[in-house]
């Protein structure tokens, strides 16, 4: 409430403002016109500025969530390709976890427009679920594999890992999607 009632002081007391500029303009003599044509010009300029100043912060805030995605996707990437999650990995270990940071930061502060960006808001709410499952599911197998004293379990989780139909292999699908995307033409 407070910010709406700050903007409509400041844009109420500007269009004041313009308005006494333009009537002291029409009723000045014609060679003392100056002032209050600079006084209008400024006003005016005042008010355009604060439309431009807020479009290019937003610009700005949208370029960097989506550099920071960008980079975090690449560090997924990475993680998902390492040695920890290769087909030649075998026996009890702990994994790496995915990362959201950059996501979430991005979803909750407003930098995506809802308007403009609704299909990659989308896709990074899926991301987002779908990294969570994946370290909550990294997390459960991790507790069961190092609680068995069965080798079997181990040997089981790597088979299910590295199968066709493995939630993994969707994860990295979203992944290549959501890279994808990102890395496509981005609008301004």
């Amino acid at each position: 409430m407070t910010r709406i009632a700050i903007t409509a002081l400041t844009f109420g007391a500007l269009a004041v403002a313009m308005a006494l500029g333009v009537s002291w303009f029409v009723v000045s003599p014609p060679g003392e016109r100056w002032e209050p044509a600079v006084n209008s010009l400024a006003l005016l300029a005042g008010i355009t500025g604060i439309f431009a100043e807020r479009w290019a912060s937003q610009r700005e805030q949208r370029k960097q969530a989506l550099e920071s995605i960008r980079l975090e996707m690449t560090r997924n990437r990475e993680t998902l390709d390492g040695e920890a999650f290769s087909v030649s990995s075998r026996g009890r270990r702990v994994y790496p976890r995915l990362v959201q940071s950059a996501v979430d930061s991005a979803l909750s502060s407003g930098a995506l427009s809802p308007h403009r960006d609704a299909d990659l808001i989308d896709l990074l709410h899926r991301w987002r679920t779908a990294v969570a499952s994946v370290n909550r599911r990294l997390e459960l197998t991790e507790m069961l594999v190092f609680t068995s004293a069965s080798d079997e379990k181990a040997e089981q989780f790597h088979t299910a890992l590295h199968s066709a139909s493995s939630f993994f292999q969707g994860v990295r699908t979203l992944l290549d999607e959501a890279q994808a995307t990102l890395d496509g033409p981005v609008r301004p």
